[in-house]
């Protein structure tokens, strides 16, 4: 059974979720914190209790990027199955969250401040770096078990998921094109796996 969330953390909630709103429809120049004081239907006072500035509220929300993109590939390494069934789990894991047009909204309010602000999409991206997400993980583990060829754990997890994406995400993010069907899924999932196990497979 979940924990209930107090009060404090359900008015934190909320004001992450009008801020993504306001960010969304006036950009991050033109969102105002009294605005997103009204959506969230709190006092200002609180909004700057939890969070102090429009910077403070983007690095939350860029975080949040982070933590779905996490827990989609938070996969773990296993002997007893081949690597192209955890593969084939992970890219559908990835393309789900790829699917939500939430997660596509948080990701044009985070673009659309990085070309604004070169030095902070530098700073943010400079802290994501320093994380290492499940995937990673696993291909570490699958060199260590001898199944894959020593490589650069973070470039590989960025070949697999940029295949992925090149599908998935940028026609839909830049281009407003329709999400893939769910065979088309299951192709870019299964084309992913294969070209990646092509290069990286012992």
């Amino acid at each position: 059974m979940e924990k209930a969330l107090t009060l404090t953390e359900k008015k934190r909630l909320d004001i992450l979720a009008a801020a993504q709103d306001e960010f969304k429809e006036k950009g991050f120049l033109g969102a105002s914190m009294d605005s997103l004081a009204k959506r969230a239907e709190v006092s200002k006072r609180t909004v700057y209790n939890h969070f102090p500035s429009k910077e403070m509220l983007f690095h939350n929300i860029v975080e949040l990027l982070c933590e779905s993109f996490s827990q989609a590939v938070n996969i773990q390494y296993q002997q007893s199955k081949s690597l192209d069934e955890q593969l084939y789990i992970a890219a559908m894991s990835e393309i789900q969250l790829l699917a939500s047009e939430c997660f596509r909204d948080l990701n044009r309010i985070t673009l659309a401040e990085f070309i604004r602000s070169p030095e902070l999409a530098s700073s943010t991206l400079e802290h994501l770096g320093q994380q290492k997400n499940g995937l990673h993980i696993w291909i570490d583990d699958a060199i260590s078990d001898g199944k894959l060829k020593a490589v650069d754990s973070e470039y590989a997890a960025q070949q697999f998921l940029g295949i992925i994406k090149a599908s998935a995400f940028w026609p839909q993010l830049l281009m407003n094109q329709a999400f893939p069907s769910p065979e088309q899924q299951q192709i870019i999932a299964d084309d992913a796996v294969l070209m990646f196990l092509a290069r990286y497979k012992v």
